[in-house]
């Protein structure tokens, strides 16, 4: 079912939804929080973009459109290090949800969002996504393990317990670890490198930069001052390009996605030559892939930003759908089926219908919500302030 909501066309348009009026959603998420869900949710999201693509899409429908705050948790981001550094991404598998804060890796419920266990590692530190400063790494969850690169190595957990299942030292931890069905591919100080996912066994060290990486059809690519493409199985580099990238690199259907100077351009996946590129003389952030949609926000200096939806065109330049004004700042967070998710400072977590862009509901939140995981039956957010949040029901 559609809500009413306001969405604004962009044919013809020499700014940001220049016609369009804010979204005026059809239901407010309440303020009253509830004692769990009913029913736990039995999907994933493992990694913090959902998969090792980074597409920020999962498969499922959300048919909530009045939804409620079925639990709601604070985890401390307490630090003797360094009071900036904020609460990681969450990820989901097992009916349970892992975060990282500066000096720990914790385990919640996803039922009702009680502490299930926690364990002290410092996890590497990274660029935030949701704005300046750093955050910590994020933890990505495969056959019943958490792995998590750290200050002092890469080490692997156990989801149930947090019992430590082996960990390498050989080098340190410097960004987002990134899992496939037989490997584990994590950035470190020595380059990236692939481990064996069963025992932590190192296979192999490229000699590449990047705090966060994507694996798809037998590549890895790192993006930082140059974006880098290298053979999965064997370390060797397929291409380089000397662009400066910004948050995670995103691939679908043999193009990487990724904003350079704001620009968001697709690259072949494999040769690295553009394929094209959406310059309107604004930013845009890191954007959402679906198998039919791209999803970005773009921020026009000063003035209000906007969400844009994109056709995807085979082979083709994505032709914009539909765009709805948005306070200053904010990203798309996640995508489904037939939901789309932004978050901004102002205007908090906004649900839109994925095909005509109409607003369904809102959760306002401060601060606003870092990440979010999306799951069939309800979604779970996290704040910088750790400020864990479970949306869902009617």
């Amino acid at each position: 079912m559609l809500a009413t909501g306001t969405a604004a066309s962009i044919a013809g348009c020499s700014s940001s939804c220049p016609d369009g009026d804010p979204p005026d959603p059809s239901h407010i998420v309440g303020s009253n929080v509830g004692s769990g869900f009913e029913t736990v949710p039995d999907s994933s999201w493992p990694s913090p973009r959902f998969d090792a693509a980074n597409t920020s899409y999962a498969p499922v429908q959300m048919e909530a459109t009045a939804p409620s705050i079925q639990w709601k948790a604070h985890v401390s981001t307490s630090s003797v290090t360094d009071a900036d550094v904020d609460t990681g991404p969450v990820v989901v598998a097992d009916e349970t949800v892992v975060l990282t804060t500066p000096e720990s890796v914790v385990s919640l419920s996803l039922s009702d969002g009680t502490e299930q266990w926690r364990r002290s590692l410092t996890p590497a530190t990274v660029p935030s996504v949701v704005g300046i400063g750093e955050a910590p790494a994020s933890p990505v969850l495969s056959n019943g393990r958490a792995f998590l690169a750290t200050a002092n190595g890469v080490v692997a957990l156990e989801i149930d317990d947090g019992t430590v299942v082996w960990r390498n030292t050989d080098s340190t931890g410097t960004g987002v670890p990134v899992v496939t069905r037989d490997a584990l591919f994590v950035p470190t100080a020595d380059g990236i490198t692939r481990f064996e996912s069963d025992t932590g066994e190192r296979q192999w060290t490229a000699d590449a930069n990047g705090t966060r990486l994507a694996v798809a059809n037998g590549s890895v690519v790192a993006t930082d001052e140059q974006t880098v493409a290298l053979d999965a199985a064997t370390s060797e580099v397929r291409w380089r390009q000397p662009e400066e990238t910004s948050g995670y690199p995103v691939v679908a259907d043999g193009t990487v996605y990724v904003t350079e100077s704001g620009e968001l351009l697709g690259r072949s996946l494999a040769d690295g030559t553009e394929q094209w590129r959406i310059d309107r003389g604004r930013s845009f952030e890191m954007p959402v892939v679906t198998p039919e949609s791209v999803y970005a926000i773009e921020i026009p200096g000063e003035a209000s930003s906007a969400t844009f939806a994109f056709d995807r065109i085979d082979d083709g330049q994505p032709e914009p759908r539909w765009c709805s004004e948005t306070s200053l700042g904010g990203a798309v967070t996640a995508a489904t089926d037939d939901t789309v998710f932004t978050s901004q400072m102002d205007d908090g977590l906004t649900a839109f219908t994925t095909r005509f862009g109409e607003a369904v509901w809102r959760y306002s939140a401060e601060p606003e919500v870092g990440s979010l995981a999306v799951l069939d039956g309800g979604i779970v957010s996290v704040s910088p302030d750790g400020t864990v949040v479970a949306i869902g029901g009617e």
